[in-house]
């Protein structure tokens, strides 16, 4: 299933399908979010940038699996600086998590990231959400530090991660 994966920017023309997605993806929402996602989720991620953030170029990256919609991807690059980039959200549809899609989609980006002169990246998790933790420390990511933020109705303390893209993953170092 991973190989069959492709990407391309979305746009208000995808709006339909991303509002589905959110929905159908409703399960992480409530736990970042205490909210459902739908057509507002949609609406913010084919927004601009937010107003505090002060740098940076945003892309949302739409993953397919033929003509499906079966994940998002929001991309800040250059932010905080010029080589560095920002995951803000790697959303994966429920029926597609566990069977190395995730993986895969990483794989893309950091592929994407290290072409376009990205040396670091960062992305947030949120302390309730553990098994994303997981996910992103099986790529090679660590706890950079912890801190508070709020995503929609919900404070919650989260953990900042970061991975050097010159470095190898650390499963992979393990495994040598």
């Amino acid at each position: 299933m991973a190989s069959a994966l492709s990407f391309r920017p979305l746009t208000q023309a995808d709006r339909q399908r991303l509002e589905s997605l959110c929905i159908a993806c409703s399960d992480f929402f409530e736990c970042i979010e205490a909210q459902p996602g739908g057509c507002e989720t949609a609406a913010e991620l084919l927004g601009p940038l937010a107003p505090d953030v002060g740098s940076g170029e945003k892309s949302l990256v739409g993953v397919e699996f033929g003509r499906e919609l079966v994940g998002v991807v929001e991309l800040l690059a250059g932010f905080p600086g010029p080589q560095e980039w920002y995951v803000g959200l790697l959303l994966l549809h429920p029926e597609r998590r566990g069977a190395g899609a995730g993986t895969a989609i990483w794989e893309h980006l950091r592929q994407q990231m290290t072409q376009e002169g990205a040396t670091t990246v960062r992305l947030i998790v949120q302390q309730q959400n553990p098994r994303a933790r997981r996910f992103w420390e099986r790529q090679g990511f660590t706890v950079e530090r912890e801190m508070m933020a709020t995503a929609g109705k919900l404070e919650s303390p989260v953990w900042l991660l970061r991975r050097d893209l010159q470095a190898p993953a650390a499963h992979a170092v393990a495994a040598q």
